[in-house]
């Protein structure tokens, strides 16, 4: 991938729930016999000391921070989806078939009431009101 200096790239720490902005600061081409290699220096945070090459970053490089968004939404929406899944295929397991039919009920009046008012709630606390959340009724 070919970034620019002065670039913003928005970083996906894995180590911790965080995105995190990076300046492209030095682009760093080198040519030897076996070709040329480029690498990046980027600048993490305000101190222009607080260097990393980019080899060396610990996470996932977006060029945007809508990407990154959309990564983690995709990724946060997979992981509701899982949990829901697994709670009903316990219901089913756990409990009569009268039972299932009473849960499928209060599923889907309530599902039209929730529609369009999802709200997750991020690991910083701050809720997210998600539109559109691909659920058909």
């Amino acid at each position: 991938m070919a970034y620019r200096v002065g670039q913003i790239l928005f970083v996906i720490l894995n180590k911790k729930m965080q995105v995190y902005p990076m300046m492209v600061v030095e682009e760093i081409t080198k040519r030897t016999m076996q070709g040329e290699q480029t690498s990046y220096v980027l600048q993490g945070g305000s101190d222009s000391s607080s260097t990393i090459l980019l080899d060396k970053v610990d996470g996932e490089i977006f060029e945007s921070a809508d990407e990154a968004k959309y990564v983690l939404t995709s990724r946060a929406t997979s992981q509701i989806e899982s949990l829901v899944d697994t709670a009903v295929e316990k219901a089913e397991q756990w409990y009569s078939e009268k039972d299932k039919n009473d849960i499928q009920q209060v599923n889907e009046s309530t599902l039209e009431e929730q529609k369009e008012n999802i709200e997750v709630q991020l690991p910083d606390g701050t809720i997210a009101k998600l539109k559109n959340f691909g659920m058909v009724g």
